[in-house]
């Protein structure tokens, strides 16, 4: 199993490094991983089960791919939100936009495999039910793997990944910030690292210009703007 897992945990880090082109968002989604075979442990001493080499250890492999599926949409939805607002912005709308869907996809799949996990067997035919059968014992683990896993793991992806990906931008921000001022401070005044710090410095207290629109012309109460022609 642990063969098989870590191979799994290869395969998909080669995936996320073709996709996103980050090894922090691919080492970010392994996290989610892992840490998801948590669910997977708490749900094993809640049931009261042993640890099955073969059916749990198929549950968390498949439990993985449920996980990286979820996170890699979280992260392509805040890629393409961050590209036209800001960064912050794309993270808090990375968290709400996908709730509704990953919550979904949740609740059925935990419904559909909770019988299984109760070991109840429905008899279609004849009528009737069963619980603890052979066939419903064989796969008792495996869905007590799936429903517990799948549980902490979306929490996982709604608030851990978000919360990782504010880490990153915060961090990034400020490592930024501290280069430049080691910049202005080792290179003098007058160097081009310290003007440009002053500049933006001073671009910041500027407010924009407020335009006011009437009857088709516009005008601005402190700036005097000359009409503009046709060909201009």
């Amino acid at each position: 199993m642990i063969k098989a897992f870590s191979g799994a945990l290869g395969l998909m880090i080669i995936i996320l490094l073709a996709q996103f082109y980050s090894l922090y968002n691919a080492v970010l989604v392994l996290m989610t991983v892992v840490m998801s075979t948590a669910g997977v442990l708490v749900g094993i001493l809640v049931m009261d089960q042993a640890f099955s080499i073969i059916m749990t250890g198929t549950g968390i492999v498949a439990l993985a791919g449920i996980v990286v599926n979820n996170n890699i949409n979280l992260i392509d939805t805040y890629y393409d939100s961050s590209q036209y607002m800001p960064r912050s912005e794309a993270i808090t709308r990375t968290a709400e936009d996908p709730i509704r869907p990953v919550l979904l996809t949740t609740i059925t799949t935990m419904a559909g495999l909770a019988p299984m996990m109760f070991g109840l067997s429905l008899d279609f035919i004849n009528g009737g039910y069963s619980i603890d059968s052979p066939t419903a014992l064989w796969w008792k683990q495996l869905a007590t793997a799936m429903v517990f896993g799948l549980g902490i793991a979306t929490v996982l992806t709604l608030v851990f990944t978000p919360s990782m990906l504010a880490l990153g931008v915060w961090v990034s921000t400020y490592a930024i910030w501290f280069a430049q001022l080691l910049a202005k401070l080792s290179l003098g005044l007058s160097s081009q690292a310290a003007q440009d710090w002053a500049l933006r410095k001073q671009a910041r207290k500027v407010k924009a210009v407020e335009l006011i629109w009437t009857d088709g012309e516009f005008s601005t109460p402190s700036v005097n703007i000359r009409p503009i022609r046709a060909a201009e």
